[in-house]
């Protein structure tokens, strides 16, 4: 059985799983011409389309809002959301460029809370796997610090048991131009029960990005 903080986790997950499956049909009769050289998209069953060498090397800074702690007790506000995306670590000689989306890109955001609740800065890593030219997913992985509570059962507040945990999550993206990504994101923090506590929190919201 799943907790009841994962419980929140999977409809959202499924609604936009199904959601990119259609933008992914959809995707398939769009012209790739302003995001890439190739004239048309021609659909693989096995290996992600390509990122764009440009959009792969450059940076990208991004801004969100998000709804705070949905489903655990600090559920309820606004997270404002500032996070930047680094060039892609070096792609090995060794590797086929068709696999060049398994290298990530560095990321570092925060999440500042406007009702005085857990706020917490971020670092690590995400992967680009495109489903067309224009719609990707975007899983992340890294690690997190924040202020909020550890161990006081606060029936208003998340016991996150330390200081420093995991932070990981999904996002589905749309690139709208060469320069603006819209995206739905579930951003997820907690300590995989390594510590006494593990109230995480989850937090679903859109970010819009500007490459530069």
């Amino acid at each position: 059985m799943l907790s009841p903080r994962w419980r929140w986790a999977l409809p959202p997950l499924c609604v936009g799983t199904s959601l990119v499956g259609v933008l992914a049909a959809w995707g398939a009769d769009v012209d790739g011409d302003i995001l890439s050289p190739t004239p048309s998209f021609r659909p693989s069953f096995f290996l992600p389309v390509p990122t764009p060498e440009a959009e792969a090397n450059s940076v990208q800074l991004r801004v969100g809002a998000f709804a705070h702690s949905v489903g655990a007790s600090e559920a309820g506000g606004v997270d404002a959301n500032l996070e930047v995306l680094l060039p892609r670590f070096p792609v090995p000689a060794f590797l086929p460029p068709e696999y060049a989306f398994l290298v990530p890109r560095p990321q570092i955001g925060g999440m500042i809370n406007t009702g005085g609740k857990t706020s917490y800065g971020y670092a690590g890593v995400v992967w680009t796997v495109n489903i067309t030219p224009l719609f990707f997913l975007e899983p992340m992985f890294g690690g997190t610090i924040h202020n909020g509570d550890l161990n006081t059962f606060s029936p208003t507040q998340n016991e996150l048991g330390c200081r420093v945990i995991f932070h990981t999550g999904l996002s589905g993206g749309l690139r709208l131009t060469e320069h603006w990504t819209a995206l739905l994101t579930w951003d997820h923090i907690s300590n995989a029960h390594l510590c006494p506590h593990n109230n995480g929190m989850n937090d679903y919201g859109v970010k819009l990005g500007y490459t530069f």
